[in-house]
């Protein structure tokens, strides 16, 4: 007939909140069994789901003492990269600083334009600039 939702669930590491949801949109095909429990087809779950490995490897496992030397060496090499990475970048951003405080400085604010009418209409001296 098919699987459980818990039995589904624990398969592909979803809730069954998370599978009812999926029942009832659609996106899921599934049937009630004449006891009322909801019955999935395991082929009709993995279309979705991708199946969870029952048995987690933990990823030190395969790690011998003689591999240890090395990988000590490796990871000083690597926190020396990073080291190098920041220090660039610290120079970086404040040199991009710099540049940006003496941009600023170098161009000044521009004087805001009159509009056409402004201009038709006024008097000799009421530029703001007073040049006109």
């Amino acid at each position: 007939m098919g699987i459980t939702l818990r039995e589904a669930s624990e398969k592909v590491g979803v809730t069954r909140q998370t599978l009812m949801k999926a029942i009832k949109t659609g996106r899921v095909s599934a049937e009630k069994s004449d006891n009322g429990e909801w019955r999935i087809e395991p082929v009709e779950l993995f279309r979705v789901w991708p199946p969870v490995n029952e048995v987690q490897q933990p990823l030190q496992d395969g790690l011998t003492s003689s591999d240890t030397p090395g990988l000590q060496a490796e990871n000083r090499l690597l926190r020396e990269q990073v080291a190098e990475l920041r220090e660039e970048r610290n120079a970086w951003r404040e040199q991009a600083q710099r540049l940006a405080l003496t941009d600023q400085r170098a161009h000044p604010q521009p004087t805001p334009q009159r509009g056409f009418w402004s201009r038709l209409f006024s008097r000799q001296g009421d530029s703001p600039s007073g040049e006109e």
